[in-house]
């Protein structure tokens, strides 16, 4: 039957229906019924057979599911079904036998049918039969008095044996049957031409009539019995295909691999001292006459879930002979990079199924670290910014800490170091977490010193000069400190200081509390003349951590 191709087999079957439809047309004796024994245990041994073919297939798909339950489990549960429905129908049938024959004979029904050697329903053979003639018992059982209106209604037993009942489970077999070969017209088709049955026919006298009449109204019992016979085989024969079918299709949907290559897949390929390079190794296989196509998202394209459409930009990544993809990806622009693509490959079916994948990798600028040894300072009062790293470990995986002072770490991933207290030195110390342990990277340790003092300034003249011109004082506006070539750009505000100009014996001072020179002060700048003597002390500025510092006195001699 599969494919709609029928075995020598299926096609005596269909002659010796042939034969039977045309006896029925018939006012036949009852020794010409007697040719139904024959038809009927031909068809019993076709039974057999298939009940041995198939206990032949089941066998074979059990122990596979048995070996590979994760492949098979699906059709095998699929196949459980068949046969538990194919059962029920098989063992309905032999119950509408027996309860015809019974009745026909006048015996109780576990007189007609029961279990033989290997444990299988059997029904008494027609030729044990005397009444094979007799209609009225299975017309009366299978349709009622009105042929046009075929009961459904259950026997006094509680056991159907309908007609109308048959049909309609013939049909829903023929159903089930079709659902689970949705992918073979072929065998659909046939299955179609076993179980669907018209609601309307022509008898042989060309009366319009209703496959339950034509076939079971006022029919002999043997004709009876004999079309059920073949219904039965129908079922099995119908079983056999769907079950070769459900076993194929596991194999048909498996990919078929040529290669196989060993595949190394480390976490790292940097590793640090005491820890361990951790990798994955697994078997690839691939198939070198079915290569993938393998595509690349644009950066930051974020793929939908199960994704079947390449997205707008998707370039195609070239294929080696070796079956890998070679993926070249820029390294360009600092941080975190993540990419998406989609796997297309042919299966078996000669439809496609797609993959995606992810390429996530992470672009630091190449370190150079060089630590001057003498200068490895952190100033009190200031924010001293500091770089830390560890080369093949993310940032976001260290840990420092510092035993004097505060570390913030800032938006750019570096730090900063303040709030240093008393004491000569500060160590920072580092950890990292790996594979969830926090492991020691090591310590640095640093020397902890005060901002040097300024250098106050007045008339662009600083303590290190001695004379000023006169229109150098006159241009001048106040007092500034200056902290001369150091690594921090600070600001010392000048908060008071004292000029006093010594003109021959006369000495005059005056006090600012500001940077700026007061009104008096410059004043009296305009009054100093040639060789007398400018002196600004006292000098007081404010450093960045508030404290007050004392300044240098500036001695200049006019000219």
């Amino acid at each position: 039957m599969a494919g709609g191709k029928e075995t020598p087999r299926q096609k005596m079957i269909g002659m010796m229906y042939l034969v039977l439809t045309a006896l029925l047309a018939l006012n036949v004796s009852k020794e010409i019924l007697d040719a139904f024994i024959t038809i009927n245990n031909g068809l019993e041994t076709t039974k057999v057979t298939f009940d041995g073919k198939l206990a032949q297939q089941y066998a074979a798909f059990s122990a596979s599911y048995a070996e590979n339950p994760e492949k098979y489990g699906e059709a095998w549960a699929r196949a459980e079904n068949l046969r538990k429905e194919a059962n029920a129908l098989v063992s309905h049938i032999d119950l509408i036998k027996a309860k015809t024959i019974a009745v026909t004979e006048g015996k109780e029904l576990e007189e007609v049918i029961g279990k033989n050697q290997f444990g299988v329903d059997t029904v008494l053979n027609l030729a044990y039969v005397s009444s094979k003639d007799n209609y009225d018992a299975n017309t009366t059982i299978m349709i009622g008095a009105e042929p046009d209106r075929p009961k459904e209604d259950a026997h006094a037993d509680g056991n159907n044996y309908r007609a109308a009942v048959l049909r309609e489970k013939l049909e829903s077999y023929g159903d089930l049957l079709k659902s689970m070969v949705n992918t073979n017209p072929g065998l659909i088709q046939a299955l179609d031409s076993l179980f669907t049955y018209p609601t309307k026919v022509r008898d042989a006298s060309g009366t319009m009539t209703n496959w339950e009449s034509l076939n079971f109204y006022h029919v002999p019992l043997a004709a009876t019995t004999t079309i059920l016979s073949k219904l039965q085989s129908d079922v099995r024969n119908a079983e056999s295909d769907v079950l070769g079918y459900l076993f194929a299709d596991v194999d048909a949907a498996s990919f078929k691999f040529t290669e196989l290559q060993a595949v190394v897949i480390p976490e790292k390929t940097y590793v640090l001292e005491n820890d361990s390079f951790r990798a994955d190794v697994f078997l690839a296989a691939y198939d070198d006459t079915n290569l993938p196509e393998i595509y690349l998202a644009p950066e930051g394209t974020k793929l939908d879930s199960g994704a079947t459409e390449l997205p707008e930009g998707a370039v195609k990544v070239p294929m080696g002979t070796d079956g890998y993809g070679k993926l070249r990806l820029p390294a360009r622009n600092i941080g975190e990079k993540n990419w998406q693509g989609i796997i297309k490959f042919r299966n078996p079916a000669g439809g496609f199924i797609y993959k995606q994948y992810d390429a996530n990798y992470e672009v630091a600028r190449p370190s150079l670290v060089v630590s001057p040894t003498k200068m490895n300072v952190l100033y009190r009062g200031v924010e001293n910014p500091v770089a830390i790293s560890v080369p093949g470990i993310s940032q976001d995986a260290l840990s420092p800490r510092i035993d004097n002072g505060r570390l913030s770490r800032q938006a750019d991933g570096t730090y900063v170091v303040t709030d240093l207290k008393g004491g000569n030195k500060a160590t920072i110390n580092v950890t990292a977490e790996i594979n969830g342990e926090q492991k020691p990277m090591g310590s640095f340790e640093f020397r902890v010193k005060s901002v040097p003092d300024p250098v106050a300034k007045f008339a662009g003249k600083g303590p290190a000069d001695n004379t000023v011109s006169r229109a150098e004082l006159t241009a001048a506006l106040g007092v500034i400190a200056d902290l001369e070539d150091f690594v921090f750009d600070l600001k010392f505000p000048v908060k008071s200081f004292d000029l006093t100009v010594i003109m021959g014996g006369d000495v005059r001072t005056l006090s600012s509390n500001s940077n700026r020179l007061t009104a008096d002060q410059q004043e009296l700048l305009k009054q100093v003349r040639r060789n007398q003597t400018v002196i600004i002390e006292n000098i007081r500025a404010q450093a960045p951590d508030g404290s007050t510092r004392a300044l240098g006195s500036i001695n200049l001699r006019a000219f």
